[in-house]
This record gives structure tokens, C-alpha cells and sequence, in this order.
């Protein structure tokens, strides 16, 4: 298994190089193996279940045509809840294969169809108000092209074992397969021995949304010419991305800078190991923010080297350095955060290595104002365009650096308790061997027909009936998931869906607490509260979900903005139940306790001031608003950046108020003084 220094070009000066060792437990994907089509190859799973990998393999191979393909698929389901029942999951390679089988089905039939792609994939949105500019790519209602069917790439992924696995797994991240599968086939047809050398880079290339900006990029290159960039030999890299897994590499392959741009900035920053400081290289702006005047950048082609002559702000500074780290081969991303004043600001954060080389992490320091309070960042995920946590990105690239096996464990496990899930929606069932004796019955007479004396033998000794289709099998095959990957997203996400339906027992759900509290609270409190927020709903008992409430207040109340989301909660809780006066209590004390974070004391504020006007409360109302908005202060900027702020915000609300109450002076005076 290959560690994580193998992530580092080896070819490049000293000073590029952040010094790496081998990390026990920190592995990536392996590249591409050689053209064999055979899945038993890299079957690792015990010997007497090597068959079923052949014999899945073999089905697949068989039965092509989107007809076919759904009624294998129902069929390996099937198969799949039979293996679940022999008990045998302490080992879960033969899982990988059922589950990387079904994926195959419903993918291979997509190329056998017209696929049918969105005409209009993304539209650039509006992004940070205060620099009036975004890297933003926010999905909207797309119409649909139809295009030719591709049987012949349907076959040449057959015939790879490692892309079809690499890509199948993929897909699952995206919104739109077909778009992705589109893309696949225009690397695959222009450069098919590079999608070989570099299968997860390809793979990146294929389920990547390239950012849209609302200044155009001169040249942008495409699709192709993108993917030649970091597939070129002779370039110098700081990583080695035959070897960057595809969820790391899609930060790579968001970009579509021209050539020469990246060939600029890898020139000036060959030799620079910390690339943090490349954001300041962008000098500020300072009229456009303070007076409102158009960006010096606005006059001017939108480069690299002309944002590095004649500057811009926080999003011209963000892109700048992005671009940058992407250029020499480095996932990078824009994030978007809200101060403590409200205004929107971005930074960037890039991946590194420790200068030991005994972990890798996401850098975001640069830009990111301490004394701003910027709590939580927002980057786009290109899988999908939308939005995500930083948090969630740091989680997504500690997740990608795990063993290969173990991140396709955690995601096999998850789909088999889901489809076990639906098999006993009406209860629990006998656990049924019969279609895997079956499935071991069909590929025996094909070996007996062929006289293959070399493929692996049908063992079914152990194929008997030990476990039941239930409860306790969903829950164990979720234990399992987070226990291989703890950071897999989908895992927490099915134990929430299925809590809410009751399929998961109080009893497990703490256990699940326990751990998202014990192992991700002190490194991943973002993630960590967000899962927690979402999970305590399902308790039925109010007393469970108080308890449960005050043990995350204790872990997380340390942070503002999460003791503040907390608090949101208990209030929505107690205004639910009609305990109105309760949860003015609580929203007025949440927004107090966290004026310094506009996502929470501005609706907090909004919700407690509907609550008391209904009441006839509306002169507390105001007192709140006076109490708040004395909190905050006036931000020295354009009056229409000022807007943005919490000050602003709770001002003009306050004045409206006093103007509703006949208290015209009084408005006029707050308004001005805005």
C-alpha cells in the first residue's frame, strides 16, 4: 500500500519539497492496474469467497443492456441480503464487490442509453457582496440534451477494473451521472492511455464542476487541454497526481485558467514552499472598498499577472492565490465567511503537508482575520456546486488520505444497511442463502462449460443462514461504516434517515453520540455539532432530547457560533411545543450571548421579535433591538458594503420599529447615524 509520501514529486528543488515520511494508516489509492478486466485480481477477501468476485464480475460481463442491467441489479441485491446473512462481514471485501456491481449496473446501462445531459450545467452567482465578484457555480434548473449512447466505452471500462471501480465510486458524489459520464468519455476518447496513467486524476476531471466567474477568463482552457496540464510528464508538480485521490484532485480540476496563466505563476512561485503569502501579493484596493469605485482590475484583461500588478480585494486576492496553488499542482479552493461585522469576505485554503510529513491538512490562515471572528468558511465542492463547510473539506481530504479498502468499506456498508433497510420495512426476515447458492450454481456450470480449470473453485461449506435480515444487522453494518471512515458523510447521514423512520434503537443512536462527541468534537466541532443538531430531533422522550442538548452545550458551548446554533435549536424546540415565553428566553439570550455572529443574532433576533409582536410585546422588542444594536459598531466603509453588517441591519430594524411606534425623531436619528 502506498503512504503518504508518495504523494510528493520527488524531482523538485529542496525548498519545494515539504521533507515526508511514511505514515502508518495514511495511504492512497494505488494507481491503474494493467488492462486485465478481471475483478478476482485485486480480491483480497478469504479464500473461500474468491469465487463470488469472478462470478460478479462475470454477470456483469454478460448481461449488457439497460434491461439486463435492472434486473441484475434487483438480482445482486438479493445475493448481497444472502451474504449478509452467513454473518460473514468481518471481513467485507465480497460487500465491495456486490455493492461496486450494483453501481456498475445502473452506470454501464446509462452508457448503453442516450445519455441525457443538462444543457445549461451552472450559472455564476453572486458570491461575496463586498467585492462583488464570486468564483460561485450554483446549480440551476437545467433542460436536458440527449446524447448517442457509447456501448464501446460501456466495454472498455469493463476491461478496467480500477478506472470503472474509481469512476462508479465517483459518481455517487455528483448530481448529474450522465454530465459526468459525458465528460469521462471526452477524456477517455481524446487521451485514453493518460486516463490509464492518471485513473484518479481522470476521474476528478470527469465529476468536477469547473468555477464560473463573473469576470471572464482570457483563453480558458478546456476540458481537455486541463487535464493534458497536470497529465503532462514533463511538468514539475509539488505532488505526484498519478497518485492524488479523485477527491482531493477535483480542486485541481475546477479550474479552467489558460495555460500560459498557470505557466506565469508556476514560474514565480516555483520555489516558494509556503504558499499562504501569495495572497497578499494581491495589494488591496482600497478605493473600491472605501468609496465604491470601480476595481483598477476592471479596466484590464482578468490575469494572474495583471491582479498581481494592479491589485483588487478580498475575492481578487482569494482567486489570485487559488489559482496560484492549482498552477503548481495543489488543491486549493476560495472560502466565503462572515466576521463578526457581518460583511462578506474571502480567503483561500490550500492542502499541505506538515513539515515532518506526518500529516497532511487543509492551510487557511491566509486571509482569514482572527480579530474578524470568521468562526466557519463556506467553499464550493465541485462534485456538486453547492456549498459546503470548510470543515466538511478538511474532513473530505483526511477521509481521502485513508486506505483505499477501508474508504470503499465504509461506503459498501452504507448501502447495504440502506437496501437491508428496505428489505425488512415491514420487520425483520429470515435471512435467505438461497440466491447466492444460485449465483454459485450458474458460475459453476459456465467453469464446467468452458473446462476453465483455473478460475477460483465454488466453496459453499459455509454458506448457511446465521443472521437475521434486521435492526441489528442495519445497525452493525453502520457501526461498521464509521468505523472504517468515520469522516464518510453518507454514513451519518443514513443513521439520521433511518433514526427518523425508528429503524435505528435509542440505544445505538447514544452510541453514535458518543462517538461523534469522543472522536470528532475537539477536531471537527463544525462537522461534528451540525450532525449532532440533526440527530437529537429523533429522540421521541423531551427529557433525552434536554439531555442531549445540555451534554452538546457543555462540548461545544466553548465556540460562539455553535452555542448559538445549539441554542437556536432548543428555542425552535419550545416554540414547537408552544411554549412561547420559553422561546423568547432563549432567542433573546442566544442573540445576546452571540452578537459577534450575524448568522445567529440576526435571526434570532428576527424569530424572538415575531414572537413578541404576536404577543403585544412589541415595546421589548425594541428594548432588544436598542440592546443589540448597542453591541455592534458602525463599520468604516461604502455605505452600500455597510449594509452587509450586523450594525446596519439591527439599526435599520430598530428604526423601523420606533417609526411603526410614531417615534419618528428617534428613527431618523438611528438612520443617520447609519
Amino acid at each position: 500500500m502506498l503512504t503518504l509520501h508518495g504523494l510528493i514529486r520527488k524531482a523538485l528543488p529542496a525548498v519545494a519539497i515539504l521533507s515526508v515520511l511514511g505514515v502508518a494508516g495514511l495511504a492512497i489509492a494505488a494507481p491503474a492496474a494493467k488492462s486485465d478486466g478481471d475483478s478476482i485480481a485485486r480480491f483480497t477477501g478469504p479464500r473461500e469467497e474468491q469465487w463470488l468476485a469472478q462470478a460478479v464480475y462475470d454477470e456483469l460481463r454478460l448481461n449488457a443492456g439497460p434491461e439486463k442491467r435492472e434486473a441484475l441489479s434487483k438480482r445482486l441485491q438479493d445475493i448481497a441480503m444472502a451474504w449478509l446473512a452467513t454473518g460473514r462481514t468481518d471481513n467485507f471485501e465480497a460487500g465491495n464487490e456486490f455493492v461496486h456491481a450494483m453501481r456498475a449496473c445502473t452506470y454501464l446501462a446509462m452508457l448503453e442509453s442516450p445519455l441525457k445531459a443538462p444543457k445549461t450545467i451552472s450559472k455564476p452567482a453572486k458570491g461575496s457582496k463586498s467585492a462583488r465578484d464570486s468564483t460561485a457555480s450554483k446549480s440551476s434548473k437545467p433542460s436536458y440534451e440527449s446524447k448517442a449512447s457509447n456501448p464501446p466505452l460501456a466495454q472498455w471500462l469493463l476491461d478496467h477494473a480500477e478506472v470503472r471501480r474509481l469512476l462508479f465510486r465517483s459518481l455517487a458524489d455528483v448530481d448529474s451521472p450522465e454530465t459526468a459520464l459525458i465528460q469521462f468519455a471526452e477524456l477517455q476518447a481524446a487521451e485514453p492511455q493518460k486516463v490509464l496513467e492518471y485513473p484518479n486524476l481522470a476521474v476528478a476531471f470527469a465529476t468536477a464542476k469547473k468555477l464560473h466567474y463573473n469576470r471572464k477568463q482570457p483563453k480558458a482552457a478546456t476540458i481537455v487541454e486541463s487535464f493534458n496540464y497536470y497529465s503532462d510528464p514533463k511538468r514539475q508538480f509539488r505532488y505526484d497526481l498519478k497518485e492524488m485521490p479523485f477527491e482531493l484532485s477535483r480542486y485541481l480540476a475546477d479550474t479552467r485558467l489558460n495555460i500560459a496563466e498557470r505557466d506565469w505563476a508556476a514560474r514565480k512561485y516555483f520555489r516558494t514552499a509556503d504558499l499562504g503569502p501569495a495572497y497578499f501579493d494581491v495589494k488591496y484596493d482600497n478605493d473600491s472598498y472605501m468609496k465604491k469605485v470601480p476595481k483598477k482590475i476592471d479596466a484590464l484583461d482578468f490575469t494572474l499577472p495583471n491582479l498581481f500588478k494592479v491589485g483588487g480585494v478580498c475575492i481578487e486576492q482569494a482567486y489570485y492565490a487559488s489559482e496560484v496553488a492549482k498552477a503548481l499542482g495543489v488543491p486549493a479552493a476560495i472560502v466565503y465567511g462572515k466576521g463578526e461585522s457581518g460583511i462578506e469576505h474571502a480567503w483561500f485554503t490550500y492542502f499541505q503537508l506538515n513539515p515532518a510529513g506526518t500529516s497532511a491538512s487543509w492551510a487557511g490562515g491566509a486571509g482569514r482575520y482572527q480579530d474578524q471572528l470568521y468562526f466557519t468558511g463556506n467553499v464550493f465542492n465541485p462534485a456538486t456546486g453547492k456549498q459546503i463547510l470548510d470543515s466538511e473539506l478538511i474532513l473530505v481530504g483526511a477521509a481521502a488520505l485513508l486506505p483505499l479498502k477501508r474508504r470503499e468499506q465504509a461506503e459498501s456498508a452504507t448501502a447495504l444497511a440502506k437496501i437491508a433497510a428496505e428489505a425488512c420495512r415491514e420487520g425483520g426476515k429470515e435471512g435467505d442463502v438461497e440466491p447466492l447458492k444460485a449465483l454459485a450454481a450458474d458460475y459453476q456450470a459456465r467453469q464446467d462449460q468452458a473446462k476453465d480449470t483455473t478460475a477460483p473453485k465454488v466453496m459453499l461449506d459455509w454458506v448457511k443462514a446465521k443472521d437475521k435480515i434486521d435492526t441489528a444487522m442495519i445497525e452493525g453494518l453502520l457501526d461498521l461504516a464509521i468505523q472504517r471512515n468515520i469522516a464518510y458523510g453518507q454514513a451519518w447521514q443514513t443513521i439520521v434517515s433511518l433514526r427518523k423512520e425508528k429503524r435505528i434503537s435509542v440505544a445505538k443512536l447514544d452510541s453514535f453520540f458518543n462517538v461523534l462527541i469522543g472522536k470528532t468534537a475537539e477536531a471537527y466541532p463544525e462537522q461534528s455539532c451540525q450532525m449532532i443538531l440533526k440527530l437529537v430531533p429523533t429522540l421521541e422522550e423531551p427529557a433525552k432530547r434536554d439531555a442531549a442538548y445540555k451534554k452538546s452545550l457543555a462540548v461545544y458551548g466553548r465556540r460562539l457560533d455553535l452555542k448559538g446554533k445549539i441554542l437556536l435549536a432548543i428555542a425552535d424546540e419550545a416554540r414547537e411545543k408552544g411554549d412561547a415565553k420559553q422561546a423568547i428566553r432563549i432567542y433573546q439570550a442566544a442573540a445576546m450571548e452571540c452578537v459577534a455572529v450575524p448568522d445567529i443574532v440576526l435571526p434570532a433576533a428576527a424569530k424572538a421579535e415575531e414572537l413578541l409582536v404576536a404577543d403585544k410585546k412589541k415595546d421589548e422588542a425594541m428594548r432588544m433591538y436598542q440592546a443589540l444594536f448597542a453591541k455592534t459598531s458602525k463599520e468604516d466603509c461604502a455605505l452600500e458594503i455597510r449594509k452587509e453588517t450586523s450594525n446596519y441591519k439591527l439599526g435599520t430594524r430598530l428604526a423601523e420599529l420606533l417609526r411603526e411606534a410614531g417615534n419618528k425623531d428617534a428613527a431618523e436619528k438611528i438612520m443617520s447615524s447609519l
